[in-house]
């Protein structure tokens, strides 16, 4: 809504200079697209039609700001013949058009409209085309209430009916353009079919030309759906459908064409005939909604006086009473917004303005720690990637078959969309794994590490709800990282992504986890394991299959993990227990292996836990070592142990025992002490 100040400046007096209306228009609710100068163009919210008119605007700074409010009182000198029994209006249902209204202009001079009516509506993006369609789009940018004109000598008998248009009827709009109906679209017609679009668009048929001289006025109000359905099935809008979609003021339809019928008089030489066709089948009443004071103040924490909420109340065109210690007010039709209590309040909160409301502390109890757990791990997840130095992106939950297939996941289980808008999306996806490469397929060259918690779906059979989970994704890609002053910059390999897995899941209370070697179609042989805790895998991670990653053309080698929050949440608290530190000396000793190939490093960790006992603090490895002077199809593994005993110094024998246990341990294994 494009709108000046100069023409605000007519209905609100005294007007506040530009810099200090547009604080107004912000504190009201408008947003502000742009300004430049004195001409603003405002954002208006879907539930405030009325906003969609100068009179609508100038009637909230007028609330806003104190300033006095003054409408124009539209003043008709009906000097032409009755307009009864000239003009007929048949209305088929009532809940279409709850009310048509038509006025009769004869003897109008079709001629260019006034400087200062142009340049209205030139400030408001709005082409001057003649004085009759320009009276009309002035009255709608004034009133906020659409209008249309006819040309009267095309209506056979004055006969105007509104009904849902027949199957197979067409119409010739204004912009040229023939249109078949359908009985979901509402429109005017004559006896001999549609002559307008209603609330959307008139017909050329009846169209004001150079030669119109008498003309039908329409004023109507129309249910919002059926205008909003007839734009969509038609392909386009107008000015006027955007009002009607968002409901215009019922009981201003009368009053809108007073207005245009006076103007036409006066810009086009016109008579007015005596009368109006009035048409309301379904009358909108005002209804009454009540506001408690006492609860008010509670909702917003302020202790603003009963007669202070009335008055500001009062300053929207509410009527005000009191009863009871409560507030009544009737809601004028022009607010369909306002239907329950905590509306007057929030009411009562912006005249009384948001600037006034003190900071304060909360207080009462806590409620935060009411939230569920699986809520609390995703909030710690999600600090933990970004202190690994993760960006978190969002992707779309929908994705294909092609897709699934390109990065090897199993589509069978893929719930598919009836009616999918694109070839791209027709189903929910069963895995992170797609979205991640596409994401690092849209960054290469960049060297881009990412994670996404989001959800993955499976389906449970026809009928039945699909499975829904909660999914952590990790994604590294290996594109040439650049040069630090310090260091060189560490290789993305698959140890960095398995730090990053177990730094996440240990950030909040996750027990040690076991990460065993495990096959994928989607990921290197040899170079994926899965991630198990207390025996249930809850995840995988690995390098992508070097196909995959050449068919999602991304360049070099690309890590992906994929982690079951649903899962993870049966097996983690978030409960911390405190631990002394033992204020015993610690004892750590280093223990080089060699061991098969085929037995991983976190098995040789596990193992070396179970031995150790109360007495083992830690375990962890330091070095894998294959080369010269190991024999072939072994490696070596070095693995520090640490020693630490919570009540005594520990003993030499002591350390001694635990240390051959754990050796024998790794024995089991096929593990020798490396000579």
């Amino acid at each position: 809504m494009k709108i000046s100040a100069e023409w605000l400046g007519e209905y609100v007096s005294p007007l506040p200079p530009p810099e200090k209306l547009e604080n107004t228009l912000l504190m009201a609710g408008l947003g502000i697209e742009e300004r430049e100068g004195e001409h603003f163009e405002l954002e208006v919210t879907s539930n405030r039609g009325d906003w969609l008119s100068a009179i609508g605007i100038a009637r909230e700074i007028g609330a806003m700001t104190g300033a006095r409010f003054r409408s124009p009182n539209p003043d008709v000198d009906e000097e032409g013949a009755p307009i009864e029994g000239r003009v007929s209006v048949e209305i088929e249902n009532g809940s279409d058009c709850a009310r048509y209204v038509a006025r009769l202009v004869e003897g109008v001079q079709i001629g260019p409209s006034p400087d200062w009516m142009q340049k209205r509506l030139l400030d408001c993006g709005v082409r001057p085309i003649n004085n009759v369609v320009d009276v009309t789009n002035y009255v709608m940018l004034e009133w906020g209430q659409p209008l249309h004109a006819f040309d009267f000598a095309t209506i056979p008998g004055g006969k105007i009916s509104v009904r849902r248009a027949r199957e197979g009827e067409k119409i010739t709009t204004l912009d040229g353009v023939c249109r078949e109906l359908s009985p979901e679209i509402l429109a005017i017609c004559d006896q001999n079919g549609p002559i307008a679009v209603a609330g959307v668009m008139g017909g050329a048929d009846s169209e004001v030309g150079e030669n119109t001289s008498a003309i039908l006025l329409e004023s109507a109000y129309f249910r919002p759906e059926l205008v909003r359905r007839g734009a969509h099935l038609l392909g386009f809008s107008s000015e006027a459908s955007k009002r009607f979609e968002r409901h215009v003021d019922p009981n201003g339809a009368k009053r809108a064409v007073d207005r245009a019928a006076q103007l036409l008089a006066q810009l086009g030489g016109g008579k007015v005939a005596h009368g109006a066709v009035d048409r309301y089948v379904a009358p909108v009443v005002e209804p009454s909604v009540s506001l408690r004071p006492a609860r008010c103040n509670a909702v917003l924490g302020l202790k603003i006086p009963t007669e202070t909420q009335k008055e500001l109340l009062a300053r929207l065109g509410f009527k005000v009473s009191e009863n009871d210690g409560q507030i009544r007010a009737q809601i004028p039709t022009w607010r369909r917004d306002i239907i329950r209590e905590i509306d007057l309040i929030e009411e009562v909160a912006r005249l009384y303005g948001y600037d006034r409301v003190e900071a304060t502390l909360h207080s009462g109890s806590n409620t935060g720690a009411g939230r569920p757990l699986a809520g609390r791990l995703e909030d710690r997840a999600r600090s933990a990637c970004l202190r690994c130095g993760l960006t978190e992106i969002s992707t779309y939950s929908l994705s294909n078959a092609i897709a699934h297939e390109r990065a090897k996941i199993d589509f069978s289980r893929a719930v598919l969309l009836r009616n999918p808008l694109s070839e791209d999306y027709t189903a929910l996806r069963t895995s992170l794994v797609p979205s991640l490469l596409d994401v690092l397929k849209r960054n290469k060259g960049r060297r881009l590490r990412a994670f996404e918690i989001g959800r993955v779906y499976h389906s449970r059979g026809a009928g039945e709800l699909a499975d829904e989970k909660r999914v952590l994704g990790l994604a590294l890609g290996d594109a040439p990282a650049r040069p630090h002053w310090q260091k060189n910059a560490a290789p993305v390999d698959f140890f960095a992504l398995k730090a990053i897995v177990e730094n996440v899941l240990r950030e909040f209370g996750a027990p040690e986890l076991a990460i065993f070697t495990s096959k994928n179609p989607s990921f290197h042989p040899g170079r994926c394991a899965s991630i198990s805790i207390g025996g249930e895998e809850i995840g995988f991670l690995g390098e992508i299959h070097p196909q995959i990653a050449q068919d999602w053309e991304i360049p070099g080698r690309v890590y992906v993990a994929q982690i079951d929050f649903d899962a993870l949440v049966r097996h983690v608290s978030l409960v911390r227990k405190y631990e002394p530190f033992s204020k015993y000396p610690a004892v750590d000793r280093d223990l080089a292996l060699v061991v098969p190939q085929e037995i991983s490093a976190a098995r040789l960790v596990e193992a070396a836990r179970i031995a150790g006992g109360e007495l083992l603090g830690d375990a962890r490895v330091f070095d894998v070592y294959i080369g010269p002077h190991i024999p072939e199809g072994f490696k070596s593994v070095a693995i520090a142990l640490r020693f630490q005993s919570s009540e005594k110094t520990l003993e030499q024998n002591e350390i001694e025992a635990a240390v051959a246990r754990v050796l024998e341990a790794q024995e089991k294994l096929g593990a020798k002490i490396r000579s």
